[in-house]
């Protein structure tokens, strides 16, 4: 009688142990906003100009960020201006930090602050907010 209750403390705590274990992974591996933005077909520029500036390294961390995912359409409608800003990184790098914010800002306040439409808004990531656009930022 004693062993089993000694048993089932055991495994209860054990149980329980791999419970939490599981409800904090589960955290942790939900889409972050890299993931959303990496996972859409119609972000694939913004995606490849995150890792350029490994900038994507940054927003996967626990945040809260908001970024402004301007679409592929949007950054191919600058023509040649994206090479020139590809081949100039430190221009890149302020380019695509103008699309990111720390903390979560809801799509209304981001379009006046911004001075554009947000298409999209509110996405919900396990680290923030992605809004997706129709323009580039390209700043001041």
């Amino acid at each position: 009688m004693k062993l089993t209750k000694k048993f089932t403390a055991f495994f209860t705590a054990l149980f329980a142990m791999v419970l939490v274990a599981g409800l904090n992974i589960s955290v942790a591996q939900g889409d972050t906003v890299v993931d959303v933005i990496n996972s859409s077909e119609d972000h694939t520029i913004f995606s490849d100009l995150l890792v350029e500036t490994e900038l994507d390294n940054v927003i996967a961390q626990q945040g809260p960020f908001t970024i402004v995912a301007p679409t592929d359409e949007a950054f191919e409608a600058l023509g040649g201006e994206l090479d020139e800003l590809r081949a100039n990184p430190d221009q890149l790098q302020n380019v695509v930090i103008g699309h990111l914010f720390q903390g979560e800002v809801p799509s209304e306040d981001v379009e006046p602050a911004l001075g554009i439409e947000v298409a999209d808004g509110d996405i919900p990531a396990s680290n923030g907010l992605v809004h997706i656009s129709n323009e580039v930022i390209m700043g001041q």
